[in-house]
């Protein structure tokens, strides 16, 4: 089977949770002797700054990304940063997309990360060819509540045109839950069967919390952060649900602050640098975006926090927690569409308990212990890139001729 993988910009090597469920539903495909090239429009941001401009890049044998850079794919994306979606993309592709027609041309499947891009694929890919949509969110929930003064109304309408479309006529649609899945049914009628991939974490990544070892000591020395703190952390790239996830974060630092000071919070990833360092209390530490000590950061915590409030799909963060066996304290809404039982992987608390939660949970070792551990057997079981990765490839061959 020869897969093509249309995405919005450079994925590989996966830093941000989105780049992570692009790659990860790929990836078992070449165990199985299958290929996959992923055509990318544009480079990302982290790309640029590390000057990484290949455009070809082998990750496995047979499994390449080809980069299209190209100023035509790069100045439509600047909206973006006021919070509006890649509303252009698509039109970008009509006037340079080098190489992408030959790639349909000779796929046996095509998948597409985002709805902005389908028009042009559809009007381009083989007819023959089955074009499947791969969902990381309902796109209409995610902006539907844009909250900025131009044009949102016509994005609003855009946003749920290109969704329909993405979800009516194309062969089928892979997305992260039953909750979403249910959603497309009850407002679409699609095209083909929707395939529930969860978003995981590796199964390399599945491991023991090591809160001992010298990496979290380094990390700690490194933040001067006290041996014996208690250290609660939280992750996320700088994405506005991030970010709103971050200041409620700041809020819960702030309330400790001053009455217990045995208390450390630690903010992992681009997430901290939206934060405006002025009004961070002491007891709060942003790393930016992290290379080094990377996995050390997980075991320099005791807790992890997943405060969010709004977004999309399902939060990658939390299985990532999961798998390094960390307890974690999350809003209800952090963990929609991930099966848990309060008190059993997880402490779930509305914002307005997370600091009672972390006080609680920080004075008992032994429920920290339990509730990592089971964590990370629910991770194991039944949240990994490579169990959904064979899922989706099992159901191309079962619906899709010639397989």
């Amino acid at each position: 089977m020869k897969v093509c993988q249309v995405a919005p910009y450079v994925t590989y090597p996966p830093r941000m949770g989105g780049d992570h469920r692009t790659h990860g539903l790929m990836k078992e495909f070449p165990e199985f002797g299958d290929s996959v090239v992923r055509y990318c429009q544009g480079g990302s941001p982290a790309m640029y700054r590390s000057f990484d401009l290949r455009r070809w890049v082998t990750i496995a044998d047979g499994y390449e990304e080809r980069r299209h850079l190209h100023p035509i794919h790069e100045l439509p994306k600047a909206p973006m940063l006021l919070g509006y979606p890649n509303l252009f993309a698509s039109r970008s592709l009509r006037l340079a997309s080098d190489g992408l027609d030959e790639m349909l041309a000779d796929a046996d499947v095509v998948v597409v990360r985002e709805p902005w891009q389908l028009p042009y694929i559809l009007d381009h890919a083989n007819p023959d060819v089955p074009v499947v949509y791969s969902s990381h969110n309902v796109e209409t929930e995610r902006f539907g509540d844009i909250d900025q003064p131009l044009f949102a109304d016509k994005v609003r309408k855009r946003v749920a045109a290109l969704e329909r479309r993405a979800i009516e006529e194309t062969d089928a649609t892979i997305c992260t839950g039953e909750r979403d899945a249910n959603v497309y049914r009850d407002r679409y009628d699609p095209g083909g069967p929707i395939i529930v991939a969860p978003n995981g974490a590796y199964e390399d990544d599945l491991r023991e919390h090591c809160p001992g070892s010298q990496g979290a000591q380094r990390v700690r020395r490194k933040y001067d952060i006290s041996q014996d703190s208690t250290v609660s952390l939280f992750m996320g790239s700088n994405y506005r649900p991030n970010v709103e996830a971050a200041e409620v974060v700041v809020e819960i630092a702030r309330d400790f602050h001053g009455r217990n000071d045995q208390f450390h919070f630690l903010i992992l990833g681009d997430v901290g640098n939206a934060l405006n360092d002025g009004d961070i209390p002491p007891n709060v530490t942003t790393t930016g975006y992290v290379e080094v000590d990377f996995e050390a950061h997980f075991d320099a915590a005791d807790i992890a926090l997943n405060p969010m409030l709004s977004g999309g799909g399902t939060n990658i963060k939390q299985i990532e927690y999961f798998a390094r066996s960390l307890p974690v304290i999350s809003t209800p809404f952090g963990v929609r569409g991930i099966e848990v039982r309060d008190g059993e992987q997880i402490i779930v608390a509305d914002v307005e308990a997370m600091s009672d939660a972390i006080e609680n949970l920080a004075g008992n070792a032994d429920l920290r212990e339990k509730i990592g551990e089971n964590g990370r057997l629910l991770a194991a079981e039944r949240y990994t890139w490579e169990a959904s990765s064979r899922t989706v490839r099992t159901q191309f061959r079962k619906n899709f001729d010639p397989f």
